[in-house]
């Protein structure tokens, strides 16, 4: 009978049910930030721009969305479409405020895993290097220092951020670094005439995901997971491009549990959401409008903490429950 429970509550803690995922999307005319459930339901816009608003990511707690817009802002004259900067916004679209205060482009923002920094893009410095801020703005740090390196995405622990980049020659691959920019090594493996793009770490940090696109043919693109040892700084092994339906894909990530990827796939011209599940290669469209609908990122509130202390958090909380009555 308690396994019976035990089997029932991690169901409802894992369950699509009580995620969210946001999303930009050009159906309504132009580029805006939009949320839905993880089945695909319930799909709101929470921005009205007339210009571009993409990259949502969630907070950890999912109280709050960073995301890049090139609006113009009536308290600064200088703003203008090619003027991108960092916003945050509530989770449900209300108090939007702006982060980033540069002529240029700050882009691509991804919440430090204890909600302190937001890491981000930014060519302040003549090329597009990664930076950090805390999350009012303040406090901004370069962290690389190279031709080329965008798209951070902190690693579950904090202590590592994985970028697309170049370094040592002029085809784009994944690197991971140490926080404050240290240590720098290869997580992709190199193709000839493919260049590598970011999606994201898995959510026990062990992962990386991301897509090769050979030829700079969006059709000829590929998904593929590495698996780190991230104390030898070295990879173990490669998942050589997983079994996703051929089409023109972008934007791919990991679920909130890890156990799928989202991606932007394109079929019959327009772009649309898909969720590829790992342990049965089933593929489950979540969105179809028109026009294009990428860059999905998934929270689940009850994934808040990393998927092993779920086991010891719900067990607990069954013998405590049990004890009462």
């Amino acid at each position: 009978m308690r396994i019976a429970i035990l089997v029932a509550c991690l169901w409802l803690a894992t369950s699509p049910l009580w995620g969210k995922i946001a999303f930009y999307s050009t159906r309504d005319g132009n580029s805006e930030i939009y949320t839905m459930h993880s089945d695909g339901s319930g799909q709101t816009r929470l921005t009205f721009n007339a210009t571009r608003d993409n990259a949502p990511s969630w907070s950890p707690n999912g109280r709050q969305i960073a995301f890049h817009s090139s609006r113009h802002d009536d308290n600064d004259p200088h703003t203008a479409e090619e003027n991108t900067e960092i916003y945050v916004m509530d989770a449900d679209g209300g108090n939007q405020r702006r982060l980033t205060h540069y002529t240029g482009l700050d882009t691509c923002p991804d919440w430090h895993p204890d909600g302190s920094q937001i890491a981000f893009t930014s060519t302040r410095d003549g090329n597009f290097n990664i930076y950090v801020m805390d999350t009012d703005g303040s406090n901004v740090k370069q962290v690389t220092d190279l031709k080329f390196a965008a798209r951070p995405r902190w690693s579950p622990d904090g202590k590592r951020i994985a970028f697309e980049g170049y370094m040592g020659g002029n085809q784009r691959n994944i690197y991971v670094i140490n926080a404050n920019g240290t240590a720098p090594f290869r997580v992709s493996k190199p193709r000839p005439k493919a260049h590598m793009f970011l999606g994201d770490w898995s959510p026990d940090g062990k992962q990386v995901l991301y897509k090769e696109t050979v030829n700079a043919n969006l059709a000829n693109s590929f998904a593929v997971i590495a698996t780190l040892n991230l104390v030898g700084q070295r990879k173990v092994k490669h998942w050589d491009r997983l079994l996703v339906p051929r089409m023109p894909f972008q934007t791919t990530t990991f679920s909130a549990d890890g156990k799928s990827i989202l991606f932007a796939g394109k079929k019959d011209n327009d772009w649309n959401i898909y969720r590829f599940r790992l342990v049965d290669h089933a593929l489950i469209q979540l969105t179809d409008t028109p026009g294009s609908d990428k860059t999905p990122h998934e929270w689940n509130p009850r994934l808040s903490v990393r998927p092993q202390r779920l086991l010891p958090l719900f067990w607990g909380e069954i013998k405590s429950n049990r004890l009462r009555h």
